[in-house]
């Protein structure tokens, strides 16, 4: 069984007669129809079968992590009103704002699904309870970064927790499910911690070749922070200078973890920091 046999399946039992559900359902086809990289889905299972996890519970712990990842996105599309999600039209402007609230509800809905298909069914109940609990946590990410582009004054050490709290809650999950799942609960921390410094590194790397962009629309930058205290070049040359530092702290925690199960992690962040 592949991640797309899960998500496949999930999406397809959520069949309804009413007109509204199946406008939603198409909606969310669309959504993941689209692609993406699918790394948080590799990093559940990369790190699961590290961990001895078979196959098929990988690919729902990837699966799981992925239909919450793209939840956030059609959320987020919604939020900032972004139009083009990976070269096609977001969810929100091709079925309308109120299918793309229901479409993202779907697709965390489908998440818990895939937790419910976890061959052992002992572990079920405590992998729901902490993909709710870094749920929770990735909302109030949201929250606090919609509160900056209201315009919150925001330091750097903010920019970086929120960050952490938004992106790097998803980079986690996969692993921290892996290690839940196999037994090795005792790993979550510093694959949290791998995770959130990744995250923070990939996030400064995005600013960086989004400064004017972001800046024009009032959106959150680590180089426009920079800016109020150094000259452009200089904040560029910080910028990345931290990125570099975060993305090879991650890789070096993601190493700490047992049988290479941060193997994946590691090498996207050395692939990251070689195009920053």
């Amino acid at each position: 069984m592949s991640v797309e046999d899960v998500l496949g399946s999930l999406l397809g039992s959520t069949m309804s007669q009413t007109a509204g559900a199946s406008v939603t359902l198409q909606a969310a086809r669309y959504h993941i129809a689209s692609g993406g990289k699918r790394v948080r889905a590799q990093l559940g299972q990369r790190c699961s079968k590290a961990l001895g996890v078979p196959d098929g519970d990988g690919a729902i712990i990837g699966a799981t992590a992925e239909l919450i990842h793209n939840a956030s996105l059609v959320y987020d599309d919604l939020q900032d009103r972004d139009e083009v999600r990976r070269g096609e039209q977001a969810v929100w402007v091709r079925f309308g704002p109120d299918v793309a609230l229901c479409t993202g509800a779907l697709l965390l809905s489908s998440s818990y699904g895939a937790l419910a298909k976890l061959s052992l069914s002992d572990r079920v109940a405590g992998m729901v309870a902490h993909t709710h609990r870094r749920t929770a946590h990735l909302i109030h990410g949201q929250t606090a970064d919609l509160a900056c582009a209201d315009g919150a004054p925001v330091t750097l050490a903010q920019y970086e927790q929120i960050a952490a709290d938004k992106s790097g809650v998803l980079f986690a999950l996969p692993l921290e499910l892996a290690c839940l799942y196999s037994g090795h609960e005792e790993f979550k921390g510093r694959a949290r911690r791998a995770a959130n410094l990744f995250a923070v590194g990939y996030q400064i790397a995005d600013d960086l070749s989004d400064v004017e962009a972001d800046l024009s629309k009032g959106r959150l930058n680590y180089v426009g922070l920079l800016r109020r205290e150094h000259d452009a070049d200089d904040a560029l040359r910080r910028a990345r200078q931290r990125s570099l530092s975060l993305l090879h702290d991650a890789g070096q925690v993601a190493q700490g973890l047992p049988a290479d199960a941060g193997g994946y992690l590691s090498e996207l962040a050395m692939g990251l920091a070689a195009q920053v």
